[in-house]
């Protein structure tokens, strides 16, 4: 009895963690090139499970829940918005952008932008890495043009590449402030050579809302499964404790 309390308390701990998840999708649903969190809920044997309504977390993980969270890559949609420094990654691999401490940082938010230096910057302000560096433009040059191969060109000048990048295991990529990602120590960020970008639009996230709300939902009716099976073994011990007391009595 104590067990299924114990279990239960544990329960309710994996369904807030994936609650904070989907708040996370769905807040995030509207940012360019965001990545969704996956999240599964697992026993300790690996198994894993899925929430039905009425069935309390102990019994569906057999033991003490185990939180599995994972990133979704899966592509978003490219949307054009005319906008000449929006710029798209047609395929795998992210923009590299130096952060405001020096080290490299990646993302698929092409969502770009020349500040008052005339240098191409992130919605944050970060400089975007070109296969030499930040871009900079002369302002007086003309319109800037992107290749699909990620060439920029202004007029007749051409100001660089912006190279894309990707790693063997993009799960150990960790998530920074701003929706960037960091690579790990020990992962080497590998040049993509024919990577493709398109100008004038935007990756959109991979976020589908109204499956959020369906998880919500269904995070909902687990949780109050739980408490309520929680209180029933509560009731149990408590009854079980006076029952022993009457007959020690």
């Amino acid at each position: 009895m104590v067990e299924g309390i114990y279990n239960n308390a544990a329960s309710l701990t994996a369904l807030e963690k994936w609650q904070a998840a989907i708040t996370q999708n769905l807040v995030a649903s509207k940012v360019a090139g965001f990545k969704k969190t996956n999240f599964a809920i697992e026993s300790d044997d690996k198994v894993k499970t899925k929430y039905q309504p009425g069935i309390s977390a102990a019994n569906h993980t057999g033991g003490l829940p185990v939180r599995k969270t994972s990133i979704n890559f899966t592509p978003g949609e490219i949307e054009p918005t005319q906008k000449p420094t929006d710029i798209a990654i047609d395929g795998p691999g992210f923009f590299q952008v130096q952060g405001a401490d020096g080290n490299n940082l990646y993302t698929r938010n092409g969502e770009f932008q020349f500040n008052n230096e005339n240098t191409l910057v992130t919605r944050h302000g970060l400089p975007v890495l070109g296969d030499g560096g930040p871009v900079t433009i002369d302002p007086e040059q003309g319109p800037v043009t992107v290749a699909k191969d990620g060439t920029i060109s202004q007029g007749n000048n051409l100001l660089g590449r912006l190279q894309l990048y990707n790693f063997d295991d993009p799960q150990g990529l960790i998530r920074v402030e701003g929706g960037y990602f960091e690579a790990p120590n020990g992962a080497t960020p590998q040049a993509l050579p024919d990577g493709q970008v398109v100008q004038g639009a935007i990756e959109s996230s991979n976020v589908l809302p109204m499956e959020e709300m369906v998880n919500l939902i269904q995070v909902a009716r687990a949780y109050e499964a739980s408490q309520r099976s929680m209180l029933s073994h509560d009731d149990l011990v408590s009854k079980a404790i006076n029952s022993l007391g009457s007959t020690t009595a």
